[in-house]
């Protein structure tokens, strides 16, 4: 009899220990996950104006594979053509080093870049961080530079105060009550810039909206959890942010119209909107009468689609 008691004490021991250790874990993660949201909502209105000018770096995102023959060719063709440029790459470890580094005072941000799973989530976010953090142009492998050297594409009399450069990717021909995207191949910032302070706000709040809705770690996040890509992290998610910023930074309601259907580079604020034959030439068609106003095409965006796989990206 004694021996039971003593064998019985012994498990309900082990169960109160089991539980205890269950409920310790439990709440380490939920101050965790407090002190992420914590942290996003203090900060998710503060950004640090600069005036430093846009430094001549392209930022590409290599995968696992690095570079294909054409992605290397289209790379060495921006280089030839902007000799004043140079290019920086960033592979998988090395952005989970750098973000942790470069972010340190927002745990959120480290937390949720470096546990996305899905390469292109983690593609889109780093481009915003990047900017963001070093300002420069966010260039997708499969982008060509046309034949218009980078340094011309802000106007001379709006260079000093463009601190964003986008472009329209479904834009030409589409009537004003239709939705408007911007593209996210091609993005020209200078450091410290709101707007892309704002996606990077907007999409770290996503990450942690869609974990808690599927009761799931951010690591476990699988892309048929979420809206699509394009809305998510993507250009959609970039249109977004942008206006939205542009509000706070002017202090009033934005009227996309202003910017909408132009056939020539368009300030609004600090920032420069390119019309959809820039970076986007093969999307929509200009009316027969305008197609004499455009320009030459900035860059050729050749839709790779590396990330349209089941698992969202290149993997080796």
């Amino acid at each position: 009899m004694l021996a039971y008691q003593r064998l019985r004490a012994a498990k309900h021991s082990n169960t109160t220990a089991l539980v205890a250790v269950f409920i310790s874990s439990l709440l380490a993660y939920t101050l965790w996950e407090l002190t992420d949201v914590q942290t996003l909502r203090k900060n998710s209105f503060k950004w640090h104006h600069t005036d430093n000018p846009i430094p001549h770096t392209i930022w590409y995102k290599l995968g696992p594979q690095g570079l294909s023959e054409d992605a290397s060719g289209w790379v060495d063709g921006c280089l030839s053509k902007n000799p004043t440029w140079k290019a920086q790459y960033m592979m998988d470890q090395n952005a989970d080093e750098w973000v942790a580094s470069s972010f340190s005072d927002r745990p959120d941000i480290v937390r949720s870049f470096r546990n996305l799973t899905t390469p292109i989530l983690k593609a889109d976010f780093l481009r915003y961080l990047l900017l963001y953090r070093e300002g420069g142009m966010w260039f997708d492998l499969d982008v060509e530079c046309g034949e218009t050297p980078i340094d011309d594409w802000i106007p001379t009399a709006w260079k000093a105060n463009t601190s964003l450069v986008v472009g329209w990717e479904f834009d030409a021909g589409l009537p004003n009550d239709v939705s408007h995207q911007l593209e996210s191949w091609t993005i020209m910032s200078r450091p410290g810039s709101p707007y892309m302070l704002q996606a990077i706000n907007d999409i770290t709040q996503a990450i942690h909206d869609e974990a808690g809705e599927h009761s799931v770690p951010i690591s476990e996040l699988k892309l048929h959890m979420l809206p699509n890509v394009i809305d998510f992290t993507g250009p959609a998610r970039l249109t977004r942010s942008v206006f939205k910023a542009l509000e706070q930074t002017l202090g009033t309601d934005v009227d996309r119209r202003l910017v909408q259907g132009i056939l020539e580079p368009t300030q609004l604020g600090d920032v420069l909107f390119m019309p959809g034959w820039a970076f986007s030439a093969t999307q929509g068609q200009y009316p027969e009468e305008d197609r004499d106003k455009i320009g030459s095409r900035l860059v050729i965006h050749h839709y790779a689609g590396s990330w349209k796989n089941e698992h969202g990206g290149e993997r080796i």
